[in-house]
């Protein structure tokens, strides 16, 4: 067990309440029967603690347990549209390289993503649904591409569109590939999220693909999310800006999922078991 240290006095004048905020925060995330186990109390107690501290702020809940406000809220939007830009262009520019011209292609939603569909430029005569309006706002003046969204509820984070609509109008298409990005991956190739709807509409985007495209840059291999999304294993290939971490890199060669490093010097950069290096970064490299 990581120690705790305890909380400053009067965070929420209960002591089980304080504990159990100190708790998750060193683990970022932790399941309700563990939180019992260590506070000495039953499911059912930690789950009323829960629901109360969720309900103040100082924790976020899903399924099972609670995990850190800070870590399982996600991030502002604006703040998201400006981080790790340029890994982000250079995964957008590499699948964009792997998705065929006259093609059915799912796209998901979030800032990644919304840098796929302007590196889709140089593809022609597409068909795109997408779960997100700022993607479709992106793509729907080229005339040579087909356009869809579902209808549902849309979600403010990131303008993605979640609930049954969405799923059952989903359910009735199939895709050469789906483009993904993630909140987190796990040593142990767990892909997480941030949103139990937005899961749930991925689910079946993967599903009904031929190939599934994840996009992650190196931070996401450090980050934490709090809902379960799908394993590596269910994935053709991971595009990233640096090599994964050894046990995840092991673990998609393992798993014979290809790994993608756009962007980065190999020389610089160790490569991943079984990675390649986008052609385009290769002669950007080149020509350095």
């Amino acid at each position: 067990m990581d120690p705790v240290s305890e909380p400053a006095p009067g965070v929420t004048g209960n002591p089980r309440y304080d504990k159990l905020i100190a708790l998750i925060g060193v683990r970022g995330h932790m399941r309700i029967d563990e939180l019992a186990s260590l506070l000495g109390v039953s499911t059912q107690t930690i789950r009323r603690d829960i629901r109360r501290l969720s309900g103040d702020g100082f924790l976020s809940r899903f399924h099972g347990g609670a995990a850190q406000a800070s870590s399982a809220i996600n991030a502002a939007l604006e703040r998201r549209e400006v981080a790790q830009v340029r890994e982000k262009r250079a995964l957008a520019e590499a699948v964009a390289g792997r998705i065929a011209d006259r093609s059915t292609v799912f796209l998901a939603s979030g800032t990644t993503i919304e840098y796929v569909a302007r590196a889709l430029d140089v593809r022609s005569d597409l068909r795109i649904i997408t779960t997100s309006l700022r993607v479709a706002h992106l793509l729907y003046a080229r005339r040579d591409f087909d356009v869809m969204v579902p209808g549902g509820t849309l979600r403010p984070e990131n303008s993605g569109i979640v609930g049954p609509m969405a799923e059952e109008f989903l359910r009735g298409f199939r895709a050469d590939c789906m483009v993904m990005s993630v909140g987190a991956v796990d040593p142990d190739g767990t892909m997480l999220e941030f949103d139990v709807n937005e899961v749930a509409v991925m689910r079946i985007m993967m599903a009904n693909a031929k190939q599934v495209f994840v996009l992650a840059d190196h931070t996401k291999f450090r980050a934490s999310a709090s809902v379960k999304l799908a394993g590596t294993a269910e994935i053709d290939a991971l595009f990233t800006d640096r090599a994964p971490p050894a046990e995840l890199a092991a673990l998609l060669e393992q798993q014979q999922v290809e790994v993608v490093v756009a962007g980065v010097d190999p020389v610089a950069q160790p490569r991943a078991p079984g990675a390649s290096v986008d052609a385009d970064a290769e002669r950007e490299l080149a020509s350095r």
